[in-house]
């Protein structure tokens, strides 16, 4: 798509003129200050909306990408689909951006804010509360627990009517996830015409007043679920795409066009069924004693790919499941017919883990495999013994990207993270976006690709020094040379630091062992976000954890000094995706599998380190293989050009420890 004649040029003179330097951005906000890379990739945003084109962008910690690319979406004066990976980068965009830009296009342009751009967050079905099915909860006496759950359904009772949104963030009181999920709405247990609730429908109200919304905020997992139902949630023809946090995309795709069968999601669909169907209702114990068995030798029977190994209970529990899709879609209600796909979808992918992956990627494009159980978000069977899980991911994700999720935008697309590349020696820049248009189906479309690697905005050769472990500490192996050496440097720093450990093993190791007269807390002593609260506001704390701090973290100021990294954090090669890509890759695995995977993690959870320009301290990396292995320089290339040592002496120096 070109743009129009003069179009690119005008737009573009308008964000050089947000962003100047006493511009209506300036001038909306004291905090605000000119940048020159900020500006420039507001630019190529700009011009890639104009074209219709792809932009990759690379934009590291500092740069303002969020602005860069809302700036000139706005001023184009088209619609846009605005997607994040984090509850914590949509509360930014909806809380603190936007209103921002808002103030400022109208400074801008002349007008006052009432008549600028209007902005709106669109959230999945299940957070809504659906009062047809609400009803069917209260009349049905076998759903859920009585007791609690009826107090629960009371308070319930009176919200309904007081509520003008029927969003679940808006409770005044907890409600258990199992009884939330019996009241609350679903697309596959929808008869929208039918529905005598449909006027006053709080999911459909969310629904068309963001549908209305210039810019549209959504997380990923909805962006996806949309794609995979061909555009069947919410209407994004006219629209651009910006996916931020697009390091993730390639992750949260794989399960989300893959598939997930459980006893609790059983459960959930037959009392669904039974609820709404008096013939379907007739198969229940059938379904339901058929999935006890094939559930319960699941555990020992994990071969898949062939229904003469399938566990015991399976052929039965497939019939049984067509009888209630039949029952369903002959059932004379609407409401009845409507539930018919969800039992359906449930037998077919059921089926897909032992005769044939269904859809037309093939099943060459999954990998399956047999899980250890873990409470599930459907059912209420609480108290009972978890029980396995069949679970499959999108492998192959280029081409669904490229046509599934790319395919139903015909604007412009940005894709942008503060860690999209990877460290590349051949690259200009030192990053490479070889590893995410291979894996997203970007090389060789009918659209162009343009890349923006932004430089590093703070000081990391003044302000960072990066700690390298020559050999395991002291000679030893296993857990306790990490802690000793992690003991040092935490003394070294005063505390203030963040300690990022490969599993959950390694945590518990260092709970048992690590001694420091600062205070200490752990991952899983409470809720993350409490967690990194408690790091920023206790002086010389120091938090260890694993994958859940390496990204999302943002602690600016003294209270972070020191970022601790155990391991280089390679994907396991037991994972079933990276098992199933390894293969697939041959001689090449490690360079086109393994290496990408980690540059991207490493740049993640060193990036916690320096959030402000007079942020300073030190990246520990206690993994010696860096200095033993090749992969090391390729590891390290990938990382801020901060000045390197291997010796505690410099560390010192560098923390003026005794001046």
């Amino acid at each position: 798509m070109v743009g129009k004649p003069g179009r690119e040029s005008a737009v573009r003179r308008e964000v050089e003129r947000i962003f100047a330097e006493r511009g209506p951005l300036a001038r909306a906000s004291d905090s605000y200050g000119r940048r020159p890379e900020q500006v420039r990739l507001a630019g190529e945003v700009a011009r890639t909306l104009e074209a219709g084109g792809v932009l990759l962008a690379d934009c590291p910690t500092g740069t303002g990408k969020s602005l860069a690319y809302l700036a000139p979406a706005v001023l184009s004066g088209e619609k846009v689909v605005v997607s994040t990976a984090t509850i914590a980068l949509q509360h930014q965009l909806l809380t603190k951006d936007l209103p921002l830009l808002r103030e400022a296009v109208g400074l801008l342009k002349g007008y006052p804010q009432d008549e600028g751009f209007t902005y709106a967050i669109m959230k999945g079905r299940r957070n809504f509360l659906c009062e047809d099915r609400y009803e069917g909860t209260l009349r049905d006496e076998t759903t859920l627990d009585r007791g609690a759950d009826e107090r629960v359904l009371e308070k319930l009772d009176g919200w309904r009517y007081s509520t003008e949104t029927g969003d679940r963030e808006d409770l005044p009181f907890p409600v258990p996830a199992g009884t939330w999920m019996e009241v609350a709405s679903d697309g596959e247990d929808c008869a929208s015409k039918a529905c005598r609730f449909r006027e006053g429908c709080f999911y459909y109200a969310h629904r068309d007043a963001a549908d209305e919304a210039d810019i549209l905020v959504v997380n990923h997992a909805l962006l996806l679920a949309n794609a995979a139902s061909s555009g069947n949630i919410f209407d994004v023809s006219g629209r651009h795409l910006v996916l931020d946090e697009a390091h993730r995309l390639e992750e949260i795709m794989s399960g989300a066009f893959g598939a997930r069968v459980t006893y609790p999601r059983v459960r959930y669909v037959m009392r669904q069924a039974a609820k709404k169907s008096t013939a379907a209702a007739r198969h229940e114990e059938r379904v339901l004693s058929s999935a006890e068995l094939f559930f319960s030798d699941l555990e020992n029977t994990t071969a898949l790919g062939d229904p003469a190994t399938a566990p015991r209970g399976y052929r039965d529990l497939e019939s049984a499941l067509s009888a209630v899709r039949s029952s369903l879609a002959n059932d004379p209600k609407e409401e009845a017919n409507a539930l018919a796909g969800m039992a359906g979808r449930l037998r077919r992918e059921l089926r897909g883990f032992y005769e044939g992956e269904p859809g037309p990627e093939g099943p060459e494009a999954y990998a399956r495999a047999v899980i250890p159980g873990r409470s599930s978000e459907r059912g209420t069977d609480t108290g009972s013994k978890p029980r396995p899980e069949l679970r499959s991911w999108l492998v192959e994700t280029a081409e669904v990207f490229r046509e599934s999720v790319l395919g139903l935008f015909e604007r412009g697309a940005v894709l942008a993270s503060a860690t999209l590349a990877t460290g590349s020696p051949e690259a200009v820049s030192g990053r490479s976006f070889e590893y995410p248009r291979r894996r997203l189906g970007l090389d060789g479309g009918e659209r162009e690709v343009a890349e923006f690697a932004g430089p590093e905005i703070f000081d990391y050769r003044n302000r960072c020094l990066i700690y390298t472990e020559p050999r395991a500490p002291d000679g030893g192996s296993g857990p306790e040379p990490t802690i000793r050496r992690t003991e040092q440097l935490v003394a070294l720093s005063g505390g203030r630091a963040l300690v990022l450990l490969s599993t959950g093993r390694a945590v518990r190791a260092f709970e048992e062992s690590f001694s420091t007269p600062h205070p200490v807390r752990y991952q899983g002593e409470d809720s993350p976000s409490r967690l990194v609260r408690w790091l920023r506001e206790t002086e010389g704390a120091v938090l260890v954890g694993t994958r859940t701090f390496w990204e999302g973290v943002d602690v600016a100021g003294e209270a972070l000094s020191l970022v601790v990294i155990d391991k280089v954090p390679f994907p396991p090669p037991n994972d079933p995706v990276i098992e199933k890509l390894t293969r697939r890759a041959g001689k090449e695995w490690f360079r086109q599998v393994s290496l990408p995977k980690a540059q991207v993690a490493m740049r993640q959870g060193t990036g916690r380190l320096l959030r402000s320009a007079t942020d300073r301290g030190v990246i520990a990396l206690l993994d010696p293989r860096i200095h033993e292995k090749n992969w090391g320089r390729a590891i390290l290339r990938s990382l801020p050009d901060a000045p390197a040592t291997s010796s505690l002496e410099d560390v010192e120096s560098f923390f003026g420890v005794g001046r």
